[in-house]
């Protein structure tokens, strides 16, 4: 049975159901086709998957996209201000 979540990403708003088995990470690229939050290792231990969660890093395979609800995530491709690169966009080019 899916829940509806409500969840702030990149500064839009969003109502999602999710599954309560899937993961931030999953619901990222799955449902909001937000690819630059990569895939890597699923145990947390690589950070390809780190996103900012209410101002904090976490890797979002490990975060519940039911447990994220309610709350702001900041992914890679939100942290650009417009044509300008954020210093980490620009560290990773």
């Amino acid at each position: 049975m899916k829940h509806l979540i409500k969840i702030n990403v990149n500064g839009n708003d969003y109502e999602i159901a999710v599954k309560p088995t899937t993961t931030l990470l999953d619901m990222l690229r799955d449902d909001l086709k937000l690819t630059g939050t990569k895939k890597g290792c699923e145990l947390g231990d690589c950070g390809a998957c780190t996103v900012i969660l209410d101002g904090k890093a976490v890797n979002s395979c490990l975060v519940l996209a039911a447990d994220a609800g309610g709350k702001k995530v900041e992914t890679i491709e939100g942290l650009a201000l417009g044509e300008e690169l954020h210093p980490i966009q620009r560290a990773f080019v």
